[in-house]
């Protein structure tokens, strides 16, 4: 280990040290203002902003335990080693029936921190056309404008000195954050010398864009990503040290670790009007994941669920809310009818191509590409415009046959119609690519960004630490837009590494070689491979969307749960449809503007506590 990593590991561990080593044991109060269900990257930024506020008690439930001093985890290179550990769900999903019954796996951070202590730590923000278009789902409120300060608000942005700006590290200084707890930057060990000049100049010459800053709301083009990441350390700044550790000796916070949240507690049944009752939840039942007996938290005000994509539904439906017909099966007593939690569950599907290098590079390639539908499809753009838009409809009825009618064509047809208006009118990204030069190859990941395939998750029994049934649809039967995407990226990467000047260091494209897959393969050629070797990107969203009631939504604008009067979700499962750039950065944003709608509520009808403040979202 060279002299540079082991002070780095030092002073890592020092900073740790000044968090202190383990977290406070929580001081089990009687009741508290508000308890959070999971201490992950939206749930830790909740509980940081209300319990600013000293008189305000506030208690996180976590499944996992502390990661402070894990190695693996505070290395962000290092952020393969970690899937499939103690720290990693690694949740099984059910055989893909479009793509050879493939059984896959979803990873999903356990750990104080959730999935910002295993991700790979890129930091890029949303589009701005997508945020925008959560307004005509019914969700008043949320626009660019209206997000665009809570990124800033969430970031601690590190500027990079020369030797970094040399290295490609560029930044458009009046859209970010100073002051925010998450630190954004640059690694000191970026690749160095003129790679991203030569990444970029390559891109050039096939037509895309240099842009100096992707997190300015447009996205198209090449750029040099910064990392959520202390560089003063070069550690990871997940979830935990950028909104728990700095702020772990509150006295008014506690935190549960190694605690699963198995059911939310009623104030009553629900009575047998449960339609239109709405719920309030006075608690929840929680149980320690190293054995013991289950115990109650009880909430004066509210309770926030930020357990993720993959476990948010699955509380409500073990909690009573959801598909009568899944809660049935269960033997679980319905308290409230909401046919679509679980559903509308949306991922990229991920592939690579390799290629054989004269190549020497070491350290770690920030290069990220966003291509739209023009760069993709080129002269046939019209066209397939014109195949995609009138067969809305057929996909559309797919995903509403397979969700058993939960979700209506009608209302999958509008989320639908938006998304191609953004992919085709708006000129919204509808790919990204990775370019990783090393020593003796360079390969490129790619990523559909804006899948239509809609797939559910939900409840396989009434254990809480049970494995959800996960089901993406990956290149789901009857919806070829998808396969038609992803045909559409691996044959512009394929291009990318033959062309100069990086390709003149390639000899030989391995992976698929053209007896594999031909040059200029098209759908039909590729999809087999494709389907064979794919592999899911872990950014589910949607299974709680936010949306209009009766275009299918789990959350209102407010994100609380429909039918209930304080019981809120916040995290990945509430965004509506897929968006692009990384989702950590607009999951930061989401939270912390969800924070300031629960302080509004509370502030807006007295000190809120008890159960007869606040409004009911119906």
């Amino acid at each position: 280990m060279a002299p540079i990593n082991r002070c780095l590991i030092l002073l890592s561990w020092l900073l740790g040290c000044a968090y202190g080593q383990s977290v406070p044991t929580p001081k089990y109060r009687s009741s508290y203002d508000y308890i959070v269900l999971g201490g992950g990257t939206s749930g830790l930024v909740v509980a940081n902003r209300l319990s600013e506020d000293p008189t305000i008690s506030v208690a996180v439930v976590e499944a996992g335990d502390s990661v402070l001093h894990n190695y693996n985890v505070s290395q962000i290179a290092n952020w393969f080693v970690n899937l499939g550990t103690s720290v990693d769900w690694a949740y099984a999903i059910q055989p893909q029936t479009a793509t050879f019954n493939r059984t896959l796996t979803y990873d999903q951070g356990k750990a104080l921190a959730g999935t910002s202590a295993i991700n790979g730590g890129t930091y890029v923000r949303a589009d701005r056309p997508q945020i925008d278009a959560w307004e005509h789902l019914g969700n008043t409120g949320w626009s660019w404008d209206s997000l665009s300060p809570y990124y800033v608000k969430s970031e601690h942005f590190q500027v990079p000195g020369p030797e970094l700006a040399a290295k490609g590290a560029e930044y458009e200084a009046s859209i970010h954050g100073y002051n925010g707890p998450l630190r954004v930057g640059w690694s000191n060990y970026t690749i160095g010398g003129d790679v991203h000049e030569l990444v970029n100049q390559t891109w050039q010459n096939l037509g895309i864009p240099y842009n100096q800053d992707q997190s300015t709301g447009n996205l198209h083009g090449f750029s040099v990503f910064p990392s959520t990441a202390d560089t003063r350390f070069e550690v990871r700044a997940d979830a935990a040290r950028s909104y728990y550790w700095p702020i772990a000796e509150r006295e008014n916070l506690d935190v549960y670790v190694n605690t699963v949240a198995e059911k939310l507690v009623w104030a009553d049944d629900g009575g047998d009007d449960c339609e239109r009752h709405v719920l309030t939840a006075n608690g929840v039942q929680v149980r320690p994941v190293r054995g013991g007996e289950a115990f109650q938290l009880k909430a004066d005000r509210e309770i926030i669920i930020s357990l993720g994509t993959l476990k948010s539904p699955v509380l409500l439906e073990q909690s009573g809310i959801g598909n009568p017909a899944i809660l049935s099966h269960h033997n679980v007593s319905v308290k409230l009818p909401l046919l679509t939690v679980g559903e509308n569950l949306q991922d990229q599907t991920l592939t690579q191509v390799v290629a054989s290098a004269r190549t020497n590079y070491s350290g770690y390639p920030p290069f990220v590409t966003y291509t739209t539908a023009a760069d993709l499809f080129g002269k046939n753009l019209t066209a397939v415009t014109s195949h995609v838009t009138s067969s809305i409809p057929a996909y559309a009825s797919a995903i509403a046959a397979q969700s058993n009618n939960a979700l209506s064509q009608e209302t999958v047809e509008h989320q639908l119609n938006i998304q191609a208006d953004l992919i085709f009118n708006h000129s919204t990204p509808l790919g990204e690519s990775l370019a990783f030069p090393s020593a003796g190859a360079i390969f490129t990941v790619e990523w559909n960004l804006l899948p239509f395939s809609r797939g559910s998750v939900h409840m396989s029994s009434t254990n809480a630490s049970s494995t959800p049934l996960i089901n993406p649809n990956f290149f789901m039967e009857g919806i070829d837009f998808d396969a038609m995407s992803q045909t559409a990226l691996v044959n512009l990467d394929r291009k990318f590494l033959q062309t100069p000047p990086l390709g003149l260091f390639v000899d030989a494209i391995t992976a698929p070689n053209s007896t594999t897959v031909p040059e200029d393969a098209g759908v039909e050629e590729w999809l087999p491979y494709l389907k064979s070797i794919y592999s899911p990107n872990s950014h589910p969203i949607g299974t709680c969307a936010m949306m209009a009631r009766e275009l299918g939504g789990v959350v209102s604008p407010e994100l609380v749960v429909y039918g209930t009067k304080n019981v809120r979700v916040v995290d990945a499962s509430v965004l509506p449809f897929q968006i692009d750039g990384h989702l950590t950065s607009t999951l930061y944003a989401v939270a912390e503007r969800a924070s300031d709608l629960i302080k509004d509520r509370h502030r807006h009808h007295g000190d809120g506590h008890g159960h007869g403040h606040g409004h009911e979202a119906s």
